[in-house]
């Protein structure tokens, strides 16, 4: 069966000069710039991702993730002064529960978000992601994501970890049946018990032998999951292999160290290079009865939800 493999043409001096012009003016707009650096990223690296002949594009631009940003801080904003003035009230009443009724719920206000987040930022993303003049999308719903997220994460918490391969089994084949490219959507089916004894495996072996196995473990979950989606009945494939991934990624770090970290941007492109170029699709698509289908919803609002949950977390870990 005749398979087209991607190929990545993405450079390490083209991206370093990216990555110096984003981090500098990022630096001197007090953070302003990061969100049309994030932009240029991802549009270099979509403009270089080629697959039967064509090249990839990303078309979302720094000011709406900027204007998403805005949108964010004030759905957060709200829902803070929201949750502040129930523990005014409750502090009218009760003491204790002014001090743990608004705790939880803040906490549940920031766990029951991320659904949104995912989707928001997934509808945003495929948006603007182009391929042969047609536009991929998502069509999954924040409150159906929500209930997949509810069960799969209590069952996880319950289960110390255990139910994780069939929580992600789940969340994958709803997040790729509402992704599509034009009209048609992508498909992922996967055996919640078959992830299990790949993780299993993976994790015990990456202990005992000191986090070495975790390169063959990666690669064996890559191909698994890769081998299990699908476009208009087509397989993907992938044959990324263990010991490639860690000798990759030992020249990787030694790039980075040797350089005093100049090299950061050449050894991503290694690495990056070596996940896509092991990615495969038949060539029998049947781009002839794909069409338009535009998603007038998608915003970066959800992305600023992203960025927002990121900062806080970096500012609570520091």
């Amino acid at each position: 069966m005749d398979n087209k493999r991607f190929t990545y043409h993405a450079t390490g001096g083209a991206l370093f000069l990216i990555l110096l012009k984003n981090g500098f003016l990022t630096v001197i707009t007090f953070g302003i710039y990061s969100f049309w650096a994030k932009t240029n990223t991802q549009k270099y690296i979509a403009e270089n991702v080629e697959w039967a002949g064509e090249r990839f594009s990303f078309h979302g631009t720094g000011k709406e993730r900027f204007i998403g940003f805005i949108k964010a801080v004030a759905i957060i904003t709200v829902g803070v002064i929201i949750l502040q003035i129930i523990g005014k009230v409750l502090g009218t009443i009760n003491v204790t529960l002014a001090q743990i009724v608004p705790a939880i719920l803040t906490i549940g206000f920031f766990l029951g978000i991320i659904p949104f987040v995912i989707v928001g930022s997934r509808k945003y993303l495929t948006s603007r992601t182009g391929y042969r003049n047609l536009r991929f999308g998502f069509d999954g719903k924040g409150l159906e994501l929500a209930k997949i997220f509810l069960k799969g994460g209590l069952l996880t918490i319950v289960t110390l970890g255990i139910y994780y391969p069939w929580f992600y089994a789940e969340k994958e084949a709803y997040t790729s049946s509402k992704t599509r490219y034009g009209n048609t959507n992508f498909g992922f089916q996967a055996d919640g018990k078959e992830l299990f004894f790949i993780y299993l495996k993976g994790v015990f072996l990456s202990i005992i032998t000191l986090g070495i196995y975790s390169s063959w473990f990666i690669a064996e979950l890559q191909n698994y999951i890769w081998s299990h989606r699908s476009f208009q009945g087509k397989k993907f494939q992938s044959d990324l292999k263990g010991l490639d991934l860690f000798v990759n990624i030992i020249i990787a770090y030694l790039i980075v160290i040797f350089t005093f970290g100049i090299g950061f941007a050449w050894a991503i492109v290694r690495i990056t290079k070596l996940f896509f170029e092991t990615v495969s699709l038949e060539t029998e698509v049947d781009f002839g009865s794909i069409s338009a289908q535009a998603d007038p919803t998608a915003s970066a609002t959800a992305e600023g939800l992203e960025v927002l949950a990121e900062t806080l977390e970096g500012f609570l870990s520091y």
